[in-house]
């Protein structure tokens, strides 16, 4: 296979316009059965999208020495950045050893994500008909690859209510961009829901409760 030298040969390609205010969230069972039907390649660059909150370009586009494994750290480039600004994206447990076993596998490439033919993807859509086939047997449908984006930072905002934290991993610009994704999911409500106990006397009795039931 021949090295790709110069610029990001993705980043040429430009940015893709998204519709991002039409939101589909992944479920956990369609989390399994669409990463069950992927072939190694495509479900490594889909388990980064979900446990890092990376858009694609900047996922194809990523290289090794961005991958800094003593920091457990992404660095994205500004190049390969929406908000052009150079991102740093920590790196949990689970995708420290998924990268190192990608890493030990790289045979010297400069890219961390290959195609079927273990070449560099040249422009951002090139991942589409792989993403739209897997979809097909999993048997999901309306999902974006840019929905997976969306589906970790609703995950990350729910299990732990940081905003400010989910603001930074994603890159926005504006923290009104990271709060559409606070929705009010059950254990939000169940959060919400345990402050009742503090409460007593109950707010009303039960000829009130009885008013509203009926």
């Amino acid at each position: 296979m021949g090295e790709v030298y110069g610029k990001n040969p993705v980043s040429r390609a430009g940015l893709l316009t998204l519709n991002n205010q039409k939101q589909r969230i992944l479920s956990v069972e369609e989390e399994k059965r669409l990463l069950s039907v992927c072939e190694p390649y495509l479900r490594n660059i889909i388990i980064t999208a979900l446990y890092t909150g990376m858009r694609k370009g900047e996922i194809i586009s990523l290289k090794w020495d961005s991958v800094d494994f003593e920091r457990n750290i992404i660095i994205v480039e500004i190049e390969n950045n929406k908000s052009k600004k150079i991102k740093i994206i920590p790196v949990s447990t689970f995708m420290r050893k998924m990268l190192g076993e990608l890493r030990l596998k790289s045979a010297g490439n400069e890219y961390v994500f290959l195609n079927s033919k273990e070449e560099p993807y040249k422009r951002q859509d090139s991942l589409n008909r792989a993403y739209k086939l897997a979809l097909k047997k999993a048997n999901i449908e309306g999902l974006r690859f840019h929905d997976l984006r969306h589906t970790a930072a609703t995950r990350m905002v729910e299990s732990t209510g940081n905003i400010v934290a989910v603001n930074k991993i994603l890159g926005h610009a504006d923290l009104k961009t990271t709060m559409r994704y606070a929705h009010p999911e059950d254990s939000l409500k169940e959060a919400v829901e345990s402050l009742s106990v503090y409460f007593s006397p109950p707010l009303t009795d039960k000829s009130t409760d009885n008013a509203i039931e009926r």
